[in-house]
Order: C-alpha cells, then sequence, then structure tokens
C-alpha cells in the first residue's frame, strides 16, 4: 500500500516531507528555548503543527499543490508572530539596554526557522507528482 502511494511521487513530495520534519524540530526547538519566558508565542508555536496536519490532509486528498502552499503559508504567519513577540528583545540588546547579548536559543530558533521558510518556498515551485509519459 505504501509502495502504490509512493510509486509516482516526483522529488517535490520528498522536499516536502523534509520539511514537515523542520517545522516539527523548530516548533521544539521554539518551545524549549523560549516557552517558559514572555517572549514565547504560543500561536507561533501552534501554527507550525496546523500547517503540517492541514498539509497533510490535502495530500491524503491529493491536492498535493495546495498542500505545499499552505505549509509555507503557516510557517511564515508562524515566522511573523516569532518576530512580534521577539522584537522587544531584540531591539533592547541592540540598543545595549541588556547587555547579556543573544542567548544561543534565539539564534537556534531563527536558524530553524530560516531553514524552514526556505524548504516552504522550494516545496512550492518542485513537482510533487511524476509526469505520466
Amino acid at each position: 500500500m505504501i509502495k502504490q502511494f509512493l510509486k509516482d511521487k516526483a522529488y517535490g513530495f520528498y522536499a516536502t516531507m523534509i520539511t514537515f520534519v523542520l517545522s516539527i524540530l523548530t516548533a521544539i526547538v521554539y518551545g524549549v528555548g523560549f516557552g517558559s519566558t514572555v517572549y514565547m508565542s504560543w500561536a507561533a508555536f501552534a501554527l507550525l503543527f496546523v500547517g503540517i496536519v492541514v498539509a497533510v490532509i490535502f495530500i491524503a486528498i491529493k491536492q498535493m499543490h495546495i498542500a505545499t502552499e499552505l505549509l509555507l503559508v503557516a510557517n511564515l504567519l508562524s515566522f511573523l508572530l516569532f518576530v512580534y513577540n521577539i522584537y522587544f528583545f531584540v531591539s533592547s540588546v541592540l540598543t545595549g539596554i541588556q547587555f547579556s547579548g543573544f542567548p544561543p536559543q534565539f539564534f537556534a530558533v531563527v536558524i530553524f526557522y530560516g531553514l524552514t521558510l526556505v524548504a516552504s518556498v522550494a516545496c512550492v515551485f518542485m513537482p510533487m507528482a511524476k509526469k505520466e509519459q
């Protein structure tokens, strides 16, 4: 059954699966890094998982081209909510109000969000199924 499902999938499908994993890892890193701080956006955290669930539903009903676009939108909105909640911290560090600097978890979350967004954008332009010849 799984072999039958995967037989007509192109490289875009597998890239989308990697993007799913990146989204989950981003949510985990974000939750662990900022979960106990005031800079945590639980809506951003939830949007990463909602994007995955909705994309999986669209893949299951064979609307794969919509799935990648929805995943991109969910990841982008999640990133924007992250930026909205972290901007005060970033501005206080950059202006010298807070001298401790950026913690390692900040860089980890930013890197994971960057990878997730780049992968999401790439998936939108990749074919999800092999063309019939």
